[in-house]
């Protein structure tokens, strides 16, 4: 079994993270934003996009890790003690 994600899988896993932050930051928007002597409702809006924003961009981190690369290796290897050597 293949074990990369498709495109659409990304797309799905990113919408569920910012489902998941709305819900946790957005119920705490007022306890994070009141002290602003913020209007209860726009406080809630406001963690909602707080929380959509960081969810997106934590899923966008782990899918990044999940499908770096490794390094390409150098062309050729110089021994740290050529220049030593005699001919």
């Amino acid at each position: 079994m293949d074990n990369t994600v498709s495109a659409h899988s990304g797309a799905l896993i990113k919408g569920l993270a910012a489902i998941v932050g709305e819900i946790a930051v957005g119920v705490n928007g007022p306890f994070l934003f009141g002290r602003f002597d913020i209007y209860f409702p726009l406080a809630v809006l406001m963690g909602v996009g707080l929380g959509a924003v960081l969810g997106v961009a934590l899923a966008s981190l782990g899918l990044a890790i999940r499908h770096r690369k490794p390094a390409p290796a150098p062309a050729h290897q110089i021994p740290a003690d050529a220049h030593l050597r005699t001919h």
